[in-house]
């Protein structure tokens, strides 16, 4: 294990009593985060608002410039999320169509991508499930659900049961051809896979942070594009979607003239600050690094499952199209009881559709995955 390894390694206090490979579920927090959100709640405690609002926006600056490197997109794009949900449906509240119009989903996705868009049905809009095949999204099968009257296709960048990664440009290329607002959720990806969402043609993306990106819980990043911000009214609006926010009477002015229009009201403080220690963690590594290491540890994982018996579900014919994820499964195993076994052994994982789900992340090392794999072997029957 290298020196970069190591180092992040030891932000993880975590990793000296577990073996923790749930990353796709919800991550322990790195210290960088710790004291990130410790350093404001010392703030609170000492100054009160004080120092409002130069200690939140400082953060706040720092976060979104991070978070602007990791999205590959410029600073005016970037807003912060509460949730994957919450920014989805962003694009999803604020779209405009109607009767005879569509959307394009795909089918046995994280209900985050899929339960913001179904009040659509009441305005009369079509919503187009697209089948998994072997798991996976295949553009060919997309293109064939969109058509000119398609508003927008909303994509998992991994998926969250399989691992799958999907290849973000021949997305974009569909929605660019038909003119349809490309909306990614990418919380099983981003910060440990490249995103270049500018260049890649994503009009809105969002990611809570609680996963890859080693983050608290109630907050995460979002992007909008030039074409998004002009097409999406925010339909939740607050006092802080508009340009000049402390003129609390003015209800006339302009929305801010850039993604921040679409938070609307005052944000989770603390939880920026943690998540901006945790960006700056990763992006100390980068994610093109980031991403090699993951797929050398999960293709070590599964070529030590597959030895032990066990047949691995996830797609992974190719480097493009491996993520964090392994999902497993076993004949003779009881899934029911099968995570609580492993934590009894110092192993934290998730069981999902019936399956094993497994997701180390970069600090996770070769040795621990061998002794899962190990356990594993030797506890087949429940």
């Amino acid at each position: 294990m290298g020196d970069r390894w190591q180092a992040l390694r030891a932000e993880f206090p975590s990793a000296e009593r577990w073996t923790y490979l749930a990353h796709a579920a919800v991550s322990p927090l790195p210290l960088r985060c710790q004291q990130g959100m410790q350093a404001y709640l010392d703030e609170l405690v000492a100054h009160g608002g004080v120092h409002y609002p130069q200690v939140p926006l400082a953060a706040a600056r720092r976060a979104r410039q991070l978070g602007a490197q990791l999205m590959g997109c410029p600073l005016e794009g970037v807003f912060f999320v509460t949730s994957t949900s919450q920014g989805v449906g962003v694009a999803a509240t604020g779209i405009s169509c109607g009767p005879g119009d569509n959307v394009v989903l795909v089918d046995r996705e994280f209900p985050s991508n899929l339960r913001p868009w179904l009040h659509l049905r009441k305005r009369g809009v079509e919503l187009r499930f697209v089948p998994q095949r072997d798991s996976r999204v295949l553009a060919d099968d997309l293109a064939a659900a969109v058509d000119h009257r398609t508003a927008a296709v909303s994509v998992s960048f991994v998926q969250f049961l399989s691992g799958f990664r999907l290849d973000l440009a021949p997305v974009a290329e569909i929605c660019r051809r038909h003119d349809a607002l490309f909306v990614l959720d990418a919380i099983q990806g981003l910060g440990v896979f490249p995103v270049q969402a500018q260049a890649m043609g994503v009009d809105l993306l969002a990611a809570d942070a609680h996963k890859w990106l080693l983050g608290p819980e109630g907050v995460g990043l979002g992007y909008a594009s030039p074409r998004a911000m002009e097409r999406l009214e925010p339909v939740v609006q607050g006092w802080l979607s508009v340009r000049r926010p402390f003129d609390v009477f003015a209800l006339d002015q302009p929305l801010m003239p850039d993604a921040r229009r679409f938070q609307p009201g005052s944000p989770n403080q603390a939880g920026i600050h943690g998540m901006a220690g945790s960006l700056e963690l990763l992006a100390e590594i980068g994610p093109e690094v980031m991403a090699q290491r993951l797929i050398l540890l999960t293709d070590h994982l599964a070529e030590g499952l597959q030895q032990a018996g066990w047949s691995v579900l996830s797609p992974r014919v190719h480097d493009g199209e491996k993520s964090g994820i392994i999902l497993c499964t076993h004949p003779a195993v009881d899934f029911a009881t099968l995570s609580a076994w492993l934590e009894e052994h110092g192993v934290v994982s998730s069981v999902r559709g019936g399956a094993l789900r497994l997701s180390p992340h970069g600090y996770t090392t070769i040795d621990e995955l061998d002794r899962v794999v190990a356990l594993l072997s030797h506890r087949t029957v429940f």
